[in-house]
């Protein structure tokens, strides 16, 4: 039997899932494939493996439009990659000529990096059959609600943005000169349209947005995911997120989560925030086609969950 590499298309939906339930042992609905991968505002892009007319592999990147040196660019975070545990033989050589593929055809698009968010044994495998590297661990820092002040009275929240956002964003974004593009249209396919999770967000300023965050709150931990701020980045966090810390102690949470950043213009305030701080049990890594850009990337990237928790 012989196995054909190609570029995935839409009508191979229902193979994918089909493999991903069989690796992973559980259901990715047609919903939540039509939200991450159709529906995404910047496209996606994989290979699969075919034998017999049944998928056997899967190599897929959802894309992501990043600020960069102050351009934008397009990257492709990868993920849901799989091969048949029925065909486990063959793996290795399917995995590789799925990636060898995937990295040729983004690399000819001038993609400068592929990044990703990896479990240890996903890590060891795409080190050493991709060339992918380890950019750096990710770490987390639980801080109690109580260290954050009462809320402002103009903090609201709600569970997507309107029009008013466009001029929060064009006030921030600026700021980020590494970092991940956050206009309305993607917020609101990123936190409200998802069909499995929930995320609450929340604003300061209304009717002229001076911040906004999201929430994903699991239990006593309400995880930061995203957050921007117009103009005085460090003037007005403490405010944006007194108003998160009400907001997710009604929801039940103990504390906020946030991700440690390299750069990026909050960088100095998360390092003076109070709490547990610790790794999150995973890096971030990147399979890179222009190492000058992955540096700076590196050095200066406003880090956020929503790099990660598409997945």
């Amino acid at each position: 039997m012989s196995t054909l590499i190609r570029e995935a298309t839409a009508e191979d939906s229902p193979g994918i899932r089909r493999l991903f339930a069989r690796t992973f042992g559980v259901e990715l609905s047609e919903e939540e494939w039509r939200w991450k991968f159709a529906n995404d505002p910047d496209g996606s892009f994989g290979m699969v493996a075919e034998r017999d007319g049944e998928v056997v592999g899967n190599y897929a990147g959802w894309g992501m439009r990043l600020r960069l040196g102050g351009g934008e660019s397009l990257v492709y975070s990868v993920g849901d990659v799989a091969t048949d545990p029925a065909s486990r033989g063959l793996g290795r050589a399917v995995y590789r000529e799925m990636a060898s593929a995937f990295y040729g055809a983004v690399g000819a698009r001038g993609v400068p990096f592929c990044l990703g968010f990896p479990n240890e044994r996903a890590l060891a495998i795409s080190h050493r059959l991709v060339g992918s590297r380890t950019l750096f661990p990710v770490r987390e820092v639980a801080v109690p609600l109580d260290a954050f002040a009462s809320p402002p009275e103009d903090a609201a929240a709600g569970d997507a943005v309107g029009v008013e956002f466009d001029a929060l964003w064009s006030a921030a974004r600026d700021a980020i000169r590494y970092g991940v593009v956050r206009d309305r249209l993607r917020v609101n396919w990123r936190f409200h349209a998802r069909p499995t999770r929930y995320y609450r967000m929340v604003w300061t300023g209304a009717p002229v947005l001076r911040g906004w965050a999201v929430l994903s709150v699991v239990g006593e931990r309400a995880l930061v995911a995203d957050y921007l701020a117009a103009g005085d980045w460090p003037g007005e966090l403490p405010r944006l997120f007194a108003g998160a810390a009400a907001e997710a102690r009604r929801m039940g949470a103990r504390s906020l989560v946030f991700w440690e950043t390299p750069g990026g213009p909050a960088a100095d305030w998360i390092a003076s925030l109070p709490g547990e701080r610790r790794d999150a049990g995973f890096p971030i890594i990147v399979r890179s086609f222009d190492e000058k850009t992955v540096s700076r990337f590196a050095d200066g990237v406003h880090l956020v969950p929503s790099l990660y928790d598409v997945v």
